[in-house]
């Protein structure tokens, strides 16, 4: 390529010497003004040049034309080589988040009894995760994420295939069950640092178990639908399965639809979304202790003790789960709701319903829509229209705007008491309970913000514990990196 370079400059050398002297072939024709002040032709002169040079210099100009050609089909071939062992290796990439937590609160007296203990304060890293995600030939994709926090534990641990003809994506491995808007949200993108009690039952009901799914998530439009095997119930974390005469199985399924949906060229978004989802399970009662089967649930916290649980569900022989969710926004504000019931089949307490729901309200002062992910109807990370935090130069940070800011707020409810004829016992504690919490969250960039929560619980309990009613209230605060 130099060596062409080179030829081609010395040709440019020797047509600037032959025109300026005058002996490349040529008409030129020049003016000149006259006494009557009038411009006047002058002479036209022909100046040739022999053949053999004329030929030497077209040899010359061919022979360059040739080797850059040859230059440029062979980066071409270079970069196609590239392009195709990139698309056969495997493309991993490496990424977590961590999310820290302090907390500080109180109960009143009933609420301390029912504890057996008075709640103060605590801190802990709600989430230290590190995940390996990628795609091989564009269609083979897995993901590998570990949880360091709280003794460590594994995540989402799948492999599956998209793009196929029919447009279909399948999933196996550990993974979240289709259901719930709410579960389905990343914690990084939630918008209360704890989810509601709707889903507070993940090893129970809905979290993330063994399985097998398939889903139109990746093909999408308006309607989209998932359906799939999994364990009825699972310890968080745990990858282990048992094996016994029973089965332990459960079906799960989840249909959103989008009646109108608008992405403004500004980013703001104006949409509705509308979703249900079902799930049968069928459980081992024999191994209910080492699948997890059992719920608990915490005031809105992570940190503080639980105000209800049930202990081990050792009687549960079958459940129907049913949900109904729906989402609004309207530009910066935005309304989402949930309600499920669950209806067991329980050989010691019975034909027993219990049930959770939620509404909340969230309005983004500094002007910006939630990021609703379309394929699968689910929210991602809100991304500032101007970054608290862009950049850093020579060693200084570079605060280029407010961020973004977000105030919230959400009423929850939970109903458990049905169980008190099967499972009341000086472990457990019955009852219903009812959740406010407010919210306000600072955005400084899409990868980073600060969370602040404010939540005050009811519980009524029920069984031994009936006519009690604890007040539980707690600040909270979350740090949070995702990288």
């Amino acid at each position: 390529m130099r060596a062409g370079l080179l030829k081609f400059s010395v040709v440019v050398i020797l047509l600037g010497m032959l025109w300026s002297s005058e002996v490349w072939a040529e008409e030129k024709s020049v003016t000149s003004v006259g006494t009557d002040g009038e411009t006047q032709p002058s002479e036209e002169k022909t100046i040739q040049v022999s053949q053999r040079e004329w030929l030497a210099i077209q040899s010359d100009l061919s022979e360059i034309k040739n080797q850059m050609k040859k230059e440029k089909e062979k980066a071409d071939q270079k970069k196609k080589e590239d392009e195709e062992k990139k698309f056969h290796s495997p493309q991993t990439k490496l990424g977590g988040q961590i999310l820290w937590d302090a907390c500080g609160g109180w109960g009143d007296t009933a609420q301390e009894a029912a504890w057996g203990n008075d709640f103060a304060s605590g801190t802990q890293c709600r989430q230290a995760w590190l995940w390996a995600r990628g795609t091989i030939y564009d269609m083979i994709e897995y993901n590998l994420t570990y949880d360091f926090a709280g003794g460590g534990a594994f995540r989402d641990v799948y492999i599956g295939l998209k793009n196929l003809p029919n447009g279909i994506y399948v999933k196996a491995g550990h993974f979240k069950e289709p259901w719930s808007m709410e579960e389905l949200t990343m914690v990084n993108s939630s918008t209360f640092m704890e989810k509601s009690d709707v889903n507070s039952r993940k090893s129970f009901v809905g979290g993330r178990q063994n399985g097998l799914m398939l889903c139109n998530w990746e093909t999408m439009d308006r309607l989209g639908w998932a359906v799939g095997v999994f364990s009825a119930s699972q310890k968080d974390g745990s990858l282990n399965s048992f094996y016994s005469d029973a089965t332990h199985m459960a079906v799960t399924t989840r249909v959103h639809y989008l009646p109108f949906y608008e992405q403004c060229p500004d980013g703001r978004l104006y949409m509705w979304h509308l979703g249900a989802s079902y799930t049968y399970r069928k459980y081992d009662r024999e191994h209910a202790a080492d699948y997890g089967t059992a719920m608990s649930f915490r005031p809105a916290s992570g940190i503080a003790p639980a105000i209800l649980n049930t202990g081990n569900l050792t009687g549960l022989d079958s459940l129907n789960g049913f949900l109904m969710e729906t989402s609004w926004i309207r530009g910066s504000f935005s309304i989402d709701a949930e309600q499920a019931f669950y209806f067991m089949e329980d050989v010691q307490a019975g034909d027993v319903t219990t049930q959770a729901g939620f509404v909340q309200a969230s309005w983004i002062l500094t002007g910006e829509s939630r990021n609703y992910v379309k394929q699968g109807g689910w929210f991602g990370k809100i991304t500032p229209n101007n970054p608290f935090i862009r950049t850093c130069k020579e060693g200084m940070g570079v605060f280029s705007g407010p961020g973004a800011w977000e105030l919230c707020y959400r009423f929850s409810w939970n109903d458990i008491g049905e169980l008190v004829p099967g499972y009341d016992s000086a472990s457990t504690k019955l009852g219903k309970s009812f959740i406010n919490t407010i919210g306000l969250n600072w955005y400084w960039n899409k990868n980073a913000r600060i969370m602040f929560n404010y939540a005050v619980a009811k519980t009524e309990y029920a069984g031994r514990l009936a006519g009690t009613e604890g007040w539980t209230n707690l600040f909270e605060t979350r740090f949070q990196v995702t990288f």
